[in-house]
């Protein structure tokens, strides 16, 4: 999934699950939510892809095993210096990136490709990936526009439209407290 669906997806989920969020979201919370959708690719990939020191690009931050206890250290960390929402925000976002990779295979039935999510309990699934940087690019730009391609690049632009708006009326976390 680009990384523009994992954040456009999760930040419509998130505004239905948290409605006020609307109105009362600061841009730490809303940085936060930004940082949890893209987390698990910013981790994994370059450690696989660039680095070779993972054996996918959906290894670790891609793990239940190690995103639930890291999850946990952050709500700690954000509960202790009154940053809830924040804490919450990130979690959110780094569950919907692992749930929103995990949607295709499971409605698929391919429940071994599903392996992602338990490793290294489990063994990550074959996964299609470039063998550098380069060719990752290569792969980027010879990529083909198919309708649906255009129709995410417009449903994302549209969100990403939004979401800029949204994070532009916010306001920073001090700014309210000193009003007040």
């Amino acid at each position: 999934m680009w990384p523009w669906a994992h954040l456009g997806l999760a930040y419509v989920v998130y505004l239905l699950v948290r409605p006020r969020a609307w109105w009362r979201a600061d841009r730490l919370t809303l940085g936060a939510l930004v940082l949890g959708t893209q987390l698990p690719d910013l981790i994994d990939k370059p450690a696989a892809w660039v680095f070779g020191v993972l054996p996918s690009g959906r290894s670790l931050a891609h793990s239940l095993v190690f995103v639930l206890p890291f999850f946990l250290l952050v709500a700690v960390v954000c509960r202790r210096r009154a940053r809830r929402e924040a804490g919450f925000a990130f979690g959110f976002g780094v569950l919907s990136h692992l749930a929103l990779d995990a949607v295709g295979p499971f409605l698929a039935g391919d429940y071994g490709e599903l392996g992602f999510l338990l490793w290294p309990l489990t063994p990550p699934p074959p996964y299609d990936e470039p063998g550098t940087l380069a060719e990752l690019l290569q792969a980027a730009l010879a990529a083909q526009f198919s309708r649906a391609f255009a129709l995410q690049l417009a449903v994302g632009g549209l969100l990403g439209v939004v979401f800029c708006y949204h994070a532009w009326r916010a306001e920073w976390v001090g700014e309210a407290a000193s009003r007040r």
